[in-house]
């Protein structure tokens, strides 16, 4: 298995200000998943791992999604965005829900305050189910 590396970017948008973006990630064709908000320490390795293309981002909230979800699409974060999940560390769930209301169907997750191994392998289990 291939150890995960992180890469930064820095996006832009029409508006608002730049999103710092990073993304970890084995080697090969994986499913993506993008993190909204400040992720549990190990999370986007533990996913990387478990064979996802993870990409994370902070500050959370619709505009910086709307961007990192842009660059996504266009290959600008060097990842295949065939399918991805949403995983919000809100425990309101307000970004998915704002994108389901929208009209966007994306399979999402809102991850609480488990302890951080319950949650990945939850997680993991859910978007192997949904995502893969």
């Amino acid at each position: 298995m291939a150890t995960p590396a992180k890469r930064s970017f820095r996006l832009t948008g029409a508006a608002g200000p730049p999103v710092e973006v990073e993304v970890t990630s084995a080697a090969g064709q994986r499913p993506v998943v993008v993190l909204s908000g400040r992720p549990k320490s190990g999370l986007a390795e533990r996913f990387a791992r478990a064979g996802f293309a993870v990409v994370s981002f902070d500050p959370p909230g619709a505009p910086g999604l709307e961007i990192v979800l842009d660059a996504l699409g266009r290959g600008v974060l060097d990842l295949d965005a065939d399918s991805y999940a949403l995983i919000e560390s809100r425990d309101d769930g307000s970004i998915a829900l704002a994108r389901a209301a929208a009209g966007v169907c994306v399979p999402g997750l809102v991850v609480g305050d488990m302890p951080v191994e319950l949650a990945a392998a939850a997680i993991v289990q859910w978007l192997a189910k949904h995502l893969v």
